[in-house]
């Protein structure tokens, strides 16, 4: 039986990583996060927990895989790809937002919600946070930025916090000068 198990097991991994994403050049990559960005603002207009990242791999990355299997597929995405995600500036009404990586766009744009609901769902599997930025001729984390973010009275300080607490605690996250050269 174990032998089964883990034959399913590789299959279906086998399935799920063997996506399309192997075959991503950097401009198509650039088009996908520029979309995910977009749905974090539409996330935000429409009061979701989680943006609507499912249906956005599977109309730009070929996600053909199940709704269950989604964020192994997308955690895979996001790591491979983990210094590509830049989201590009936005200006739409009253909200603005500059060009920044999507983790970071995700907490300046008030969706820490996403965090609990989806990032630390640990059964999805980690995500690697150490992704860094170079602003003002500096590396900057997602650690960095946010303690900068709440320097300048923007966001939920105590729910950014919290998030960036349980980002260095259980997933590593470190500020930049803490990462290696």
């Amino acid at each position: 039986m174990k032998t089964y198990s883990t034959i399913i097991f590789l299959c279906v991994s086998t399935l799920i990583f063997g996506q399309n994403d192997s075959l991503l050049v950097p401009e198509k990559v650039k088009k996908i996060t520029a979309q995910l960005c977009d749905d974090i603002i539409r996330g935000r207009s429409n009061a979701l927990d989680i943006p609507e990242w499912e249906l956005t791999m599977r109309k730009m990355a070929g996600y053909t895989g199940s709704s269950k299997d989604f964020s192994i597929y997308f955690n895979n995405f996001l790591n491979k790809y983990n210094q590509n995600l830049i989201c590009p500036c936005f200006e739409g009404g009253a909200e603005k937002y500059p060009v920044q990586h999507i983790y970071k766009r995700l907490l300046a744009a008030d969706l820490e919600e996403t965090y609990d609901e989806y990032f630390f769902e640990f059964e999805n599997g980690d995500v690697d946070f150490n992704a860094y930025e170079i602003v003002n001729g500096k590396k900057e984390t997602i650690v960095d930025w946010a303690e900068r973010w709440i320097s300048l009275g923007k966001g939920n300080p105590l729910d950014i916090k919290d998030i960036v607490s349980v980002l260095q605690d259980e997933f590593g996250a470190k500020r930049a000068s803490e990462l290696p050269d």
